[in-house]
């Protein structure tokens, strides 16, 4: 991936002050219209704290409002839910809010897989509770094994009494019968009072939906056919079926193999089906990552909750997101903040790596690609990208395209095209394929000419769109901004002030891979003109434009380039340690003085660092140098006025004693019952230890660093039986050094 991070090196002007102004940065929206947008709140299941873990994952979540029903609950909202695994088990966290903090039942599993005289399963799991009216009992369904989904019936919650059988493959002709969803029928002219979607599997190995009825929530009814089938993106497999019902709206929603939940529209009899819509998924900002699976969405007052598993498949965990007003993530990506420089607000200087002043006569080697590039007309000529209107729409033009990096990103253009007829357009398009894009452009419409934000996904069109705040516009300065999570776009009619325009996209939503300009008029009759771009610029992060407006020489009166100046390392000068820690220094004896200094590691700036200048009298710069991990470094220096550059002689450290000294073990064991010691006697200091017991971590723990003194640890043995090999590890941030192997036995 290209990078998009450093700064140009070349600067010709002295710039105004540096202002910086904070973007917005709220967790991300992760679900199309029209559902609500659920922000990613955390994990419930911490793994390292849950008391019953034997697989250490978790699925399925369950919410049971305990306290409508339930006399004297644990509290007010029961979760239940299990690892997949074998031997997984129907656990149970209660909380008094749906917001948390949610409390583990301290006797789980409540429901195992071995419950004599009934079963004895390899695994029970996938529990799903519903209050059962006539009954006045939790009925709580599960399945164990894979072809049998069962139930159980409690007053309390807690304590169950095993029921019986729900349903089975023989019911549906299926492999698998398995992850049931159970509710209150919605249609009221039904015969049935429940109703059931749960996961069936067949010989092709494909996962569907199917429907169950019933009219006690204990004899069910399979359906013909399936309800919900694998499409295109799915990846094979639907699972997790559970029913929604947002604004007056019923809702099938699930789970597929792509890790995205997923909804579609349903009536009350269960039968119409409507198309497959993005419900929710991750981010992949933070913790917030891998599936949304096995969604639950439950409403307290103003708020919706959606409890569903997290992370991979064979390692996930419960998570849980919210809707509503003000609601706010748990952290997200940290704010994003880009310069704002009133005598610079589009970068003319220090423009990020990438960015292209289209100054000679073809595209610069910045650009990753071009889509259709056979088919390409575009000319670069006095400073300006030309493209003709393609006769086409994304599918046919060709595309200049940049590859979009990770993270945060900010890139400018600034565009002229004199529209005069429909579809003529102009501007910047985020693109995935010719069937999942984004565009951004100045152009013309039926009521004349158009600023508009376009994002298409598979036949599926979302338009901003409206005339120019300046009516006779035919230059504009466009703008995407990137905070790793949306792209927003922005416009301004001066090169100076932007405003946001339109919708954001979401990356999770869009998979957008590729940046860059262009220019089409659809397959219509409109004359082809052309979009000019004058340039495109990536925009350098605060740290870099403030290093970049440091390396701005100021006048001075010398009249030749700085002598000729000498480099010296003192690693190793205060303990005799070359432990990466070390001062670089800069002498020039005598000589004509230099405005700066500029040190490179391996070719690469590291330091800038500004002097006075006072010819010929001597000068000298310190750089102190910190963390290197053993390696050999090569170190070159530059000083600089307004007359030229002088390089200095490159010099090489060498650094050997980075990673911690070697510790040594010993133990005074006469009958299994010992001390087992370690001690560094002296070198670099560990900030950390681990003990491995024949290749097992046994213990671990802290050290304070003072290098190069002694460090010490002792670790306790009571009754150790056996012969056995003992390893321990020093670590710090450069690495880690291992004690010769010890037998204790």
């Amino acid at each position: 991936m290209s990078a998009r991070r450093r700064f140009r090196a070349a600067i010709t002007a002295a710039i105004a002050a540096l202002v910086v102004a904070p973007l917005a940065a709220t967790a991300p929206a992760n679900a199309v219209e029209p559902f609500p947008e659920f922000v990613y709140q955390g994990v419930i299941t911490d793994k390292s704290e849950m008391l019953y873990n034997p697989t250490n994952e978790f699925i399925f979540p369950s919410v049971f409002h305990a306290a409508e029903y339930l006399d004297d609950p644990l509290g007010e909202w029961y979760l239940y839910l299990a690892p997949h695994d074998r031997p997984a088990g129907i656990m149970l966290m209660y909380a008094d809010s749906l917001d948390g903090p949610w409390t583990e039942y301290g006797a789980n599993p409540i429901i195992a897989s071995d419950w004599a005289p009934y079963y004895d399963v390899s695994h029970v799991s996938s529990p799903d509770a519903i209050w059962n009216e006539e009954a006045g009992e939790v009925y709580l369904y599960f399945h164990g094994e894979n072809s049998i989904t069962r139930y159980a019936t409690s007053t309390d919650g807690v304590s169950f009494d095993y029921g019986g059988t729900a349903v089975t493959n023989a019911m549906g002709g299926s492999t698998e019968t398995s992850y049931a969803r159970v509710f209150e029928h919605p249609d009221e002219a039904s015969e049935y009072a429940y109703a059931m979607f749960y996961m069936a599997n067949f010989s092709d190995n494909h996962r569907r939906l199917k429907v169950a009825e019933s009219v006690d929530g204990e004899t069910w009814v399979v359906r013909d056919g399936t309800l919900v089938d694998p499409e295109s993106g799915d990846s094979g497999n639907v699972s997790g079926g559970n029913l929604y019902e947002y604004e007056g709206q019923l809702y099938v929603i699930y789970h597929n193999s792509a890790g995205r939940a997923m909804a579609r529209t349903i009536d009350e009899t269960l039968t119409d089906v409507g198309p497959s819509q993005l419900l929710h998924q991750s981010s992949g900002v933070g913790e917030d990552v891998g599936r949304t699976a096995a969604p639950e969405i439950v409403t307290d007052g103003e708020f919706s909750y959606l409890f569903y598993e997290s992370g991979d498949r064979l390692g996930a965990t419960i998570a849980w997101a919210k809707a509503g007003p003000g609601v706010e993530g748990p952290g997200g990506p940290d704010p994003v903040a880009w310069p704002v420089d009133p005598d610079n607000p589009v970068f003319a200087q220090c423009a990020a790596e990438g960015s292209d002043e289209f100054d000679g006569t073809e595209l610069s080697d910045v650009w990753d690609r071009v889509v259709r590039e056979e088919t390409a007309r575009h000319v670069v000529a006095d400073g300006v990208l030309s493209i003709p209107a393609y006769p086409s729409g994304v599918s046919g033009a060709s595309l200049p395209q940049q590859e979009l990096p990770e993270g945060p990103w900010q890139v400018t253009t600034k565009v002229t095209i004199d529209v005069a007829e429909r579809f003529q357009q102009a501007g910047l398009l985020l693109y995935a394929s010719d069937t999942a894009y984004g565009k951004f452009d100045l152009g013309r419409a039926t009521p004349g000419k158009t600023l508009e934000v376009v994002q298409y996904l598979n036949g599926s069109n979302r338009q901003d769109t409206a005339a120019p705040a300046v009516p006779e516009a035919d230059t504009v300065w466009l703008r995407m901004t990137s905070d790793g999570v949306k792209f927003q776009s922005s416009v301004s009619y001066d090169g100076a002030s932007f405003s946001d325009y339109g919708r954001p996209f979401l990356l999770s939503e869009t998979g957008f891979t590729h940046i860059g300009p262009y220019a089409f008029r659809g397959a219509t009759g409109a004359e082809e003109i052309d979009g000019e771009f004058d340039w495109f610029r990536w925009s350098p992060t605060p740290e870099e434009y403030e290093a970049c407006l440091a390396d701005v020489l100021p006048d001075d009166d010398e009249t030749d380039a700085p002598g000729k100046a000498s480099l010296t390392s003192t690693s190793g000068w205060e303990h005799g340690l070359d432990d990466g820690n070390f001062e670089v220094r800069m002498d020039l004896w005598w000589g004509t003085n230099a405005t700066r200094f500029r040190l490179y590691q391996d070719d690469a700036l590291i330091a800038s660092v500004p002097l006075e200048p006072a010819s010929p009298q001597a000068q000298h710069a310190v750089v102190p140098i910190e963390g290197l991990p053993n390696g050999t470094y090569e170190f070159r220096g530059e000083l600089a006025n307004s007359q030229g550059t002088t390089a200095t002689k490159a010099i090489r450290v060498k650094v050997t004693d980075a990673s911690p000294g070697e510790p040594v073990l010993s133990h005074d064991d006469y009958d299994g019952t010992f001390t087992l010691s370690a001690d560094l006697w002296w070198g670099t200091n560990a900030d950390a230890w681990r003990l491995l017991q024949d290749g097992v971590e046994v213990a671990a723990g802290s050290l304070e660093a003072a290098t190069p003194a002694a460090q010490h640890v002792e670790v306790p043995f009571t009754g150790l039986e056996g012969v056995h090999e003992f390893v321990i590890e020093f670590s710090n941030g450069a690495g880690t050094t291992a004690s010769e192997p010890l037998t204790v036995g």
